[in-house]
């Protein structure tokens, strides 16, 4: 809708009488009130102005810094990240080598230079520093504990090892505080300490060597510790299951047991011995490997 056209000429003309009046009433001024009153109108709008592009300024300057910082962050972590890494090999490293120092002329070294059948692996391939005379059967350990046995003898610098993850496996173990016998098994999804009867002493953490039983593998090689104990009313046996002490997928230095020897601990001279302090009739014998 357009305004009335007297309207508009009204409008216009006292547009015209207010700009006049204005332009009179500056032009009276002194040039000194002139120019002060111009140079503070201008500092007026102009500071608004000035403000608003030095925050601009100040935000992409910021937004910069941060983005630095977090970069910087970042390098830190990964930096942090790795320092822990080769920490805890160092800490590896050394406790391979006292493990090594202290039972120099029982073991052989040796390297895994393959993991072979799937994820969690079932066997290795091994590489000895220098030609070895090892047979098949023979005890394969390391700082943790056993991993396996020489299954075949490919060369005189490497051999194939069957590692305790192999359904084919069954080594015979022990509870260290009981003397309670069983057969180390894998199923695929963990280990099992089968053939343990009914009230057999059992307990949740409870550490389990080799037994010596088949004189394959020496008496008291760590395998690992009791992870959960379960039996029914209706089973002649309990389900004991064991947390290994080896990682399997991520095994590299490894030792061939050239023959057992006072290192390994016997777990039936220490329950032999709290038996007989307590006047026990269940002491059990230790047998030599």
């Amino acid at each position: 809708m357009q305004r009335p056209e007297g309207l508009t000429r009204n409008s216009d003309r006292i547009v015209l009488v207010v700009c006049v009046g204005l332009s009179l009433w500056v032009m009276s001024w002194g040039e000194d009130l002139r120019v002060q009153r111009a140079t503070k109108w201008a500092h007026f709008v102009a500071t608004p102005v000035e403000n608003v592009f030095q925050f601009m300024a100040d935000l992409r300057t910021l937004r910069s810094e941060n983005d630095e910082l977090r970069t910087r962050l970042t390098a830190l972590r990964v930096d942090a990240a790795y320092v822990e890494a080769r920490r805890d090999r160092i800490e590896e490293l050394e406790r391979r080598a006292g493990f090594y120092e202290r039972h120099r002329g029982q073991l052989r070294p040796a390297t895994v230079i393959e993991l072979l059948d799937g994820r969690i692996p079932i066997q290795a391939v091994v590489r000895f520093e220098d030609e070895s005379d090892c047979a098949v059967l023979t005890p394969v350990v390391n700082e943790r504990g056993l991993v396996g046995r020489v299954t075949q003898v490919l060369s005189p610098t490497t051999a194939r090892v069957q590692l305790l993850t192999s359904q084919e496996s069954r080594i015979s173990v022990e509870v260290a505080s009981s003397g309670v016998n069983g057969i180390l098994a894998y199923n695929g999804r963990g280990f099992s300490m089968d053939n343990v009867p009914l009230g057999s002493e059992v307990s949740n953490g409870d550490r389990v060597f080799t037994s010596g039983l088949g004189k394959s593998v020496p008496r008291g090689i760590e395998v690992g510790k009791v992870k959960s104990v379960r039996f029914s009313s209706s089973d002649l046996f309990l389900k004991v299951q064991i947390e290994p002490a080896v990682r399997f997928n991520a095994l590299d230095r490894v030792y061939l047991v050239t023959r057992p020897g006072p290192w390994y601990f016997r777990p039936g001279d220490m329950f032999r011995s709290e038996a007989d302090s307590s006047g026990s009739s269940t002491a059990v014998e230790a047998v030599e490997p």
